[in-house]
């Protein structure tokens, strides 16, 4: 996995049109996570889910970034390929929605990067039989995935020195409530990369707003 830097701004787009301004928002960072939510594996809704759009049309808008697609759906392998279409070189597959011989046969025949997340109820145990095939695992910041501006979920931290002790070559990342206040404790712990939802994109200046936590994750 190539870290181009480790505060990653995460939009979950409820139209095309939404699309195009939340990037346009974000223009010359180098990437982007994108999630993509169906309604029926995550209580929310997003874009293409709204309109049954054909996320090819998004490949012009998306190629200037490395994307990475956050696949809360039902059907992730499905939606894998056809965000493929789109630019993706980044998947993450929940492993709630996906078993282990179904990731493996998908990064078997895909060259593109795959981590697996792993939802706050879900013992750690859990976990183990799909690292062989995986690159990174996300770890959840909040108790219910899907939408943006949770309150942050402190057992998170006792699970990522959990996973990072008994795997400490295995690269982590965390997505949800990643802020001011949570980067301090976080930046402690063994994580590669920060998915930062509504403290990026729900302010003024998201540009300066990603600048801002960039510097206080490497400080």
């Amino acid at each position: 996995m190539s870290i181009s830097s480790p505060i990653i701004p995460a939009i979950i787009p409820q139209s095309y049109e939404d699309l195009i301004l939340q990037i346009e928002k974000i223009t010359g960072l180098p990437e982007v996570h994108v999630d993509v939510v169906d309604g029926v594996f995550a209580p929310s809704l997003s874009w293409p889910y709204h309109d049954k759009s054909r996320v090819e049309k998004a490949y012009e808008l998306l190629a200037p970034f490395s994307l990475e697609v956050d696949l809360m759906v039902e059907s992730p392998l499905v939606a894998a390929r056809d965000w493929l279409k789109a630019g993706a070189d980044q998947f993450v597959f929940h492993i709630e929605g996906i078993d282990v011989k179904s990731l493996s046969e998908f990064t078997a025949e895909c060259s593109v990067t795959v981590g697996v997340a792993i939802g706050s109820a879900t013992p750690l145990e859990t976990l183990y039989p799909y690292l062989p095939f995986v690159d990174y695992v996300q770890l959840m910041g909040i108790a219910i995935i899907g939408s943006q501006g949770q309150p942050f979920d402190e057992t998170v931290l006792e699970r990522i020195k959990k996973l990072s002790n008994k795997f400490p070559e295995l690269p982590l990342s965390i997505d949800g409530s990643v802020n001011e206040n949570t980067l301090p404790l976080l930046k402690k712990l063994n994580l590669s990369r920060f998915i930062v939802g509504s403290r990026i994109m729900g302010q003024v200046n998201p540009i300066e707003a990603y600048q801002k936590l960039n510097t206080l994750v490497s400080s």
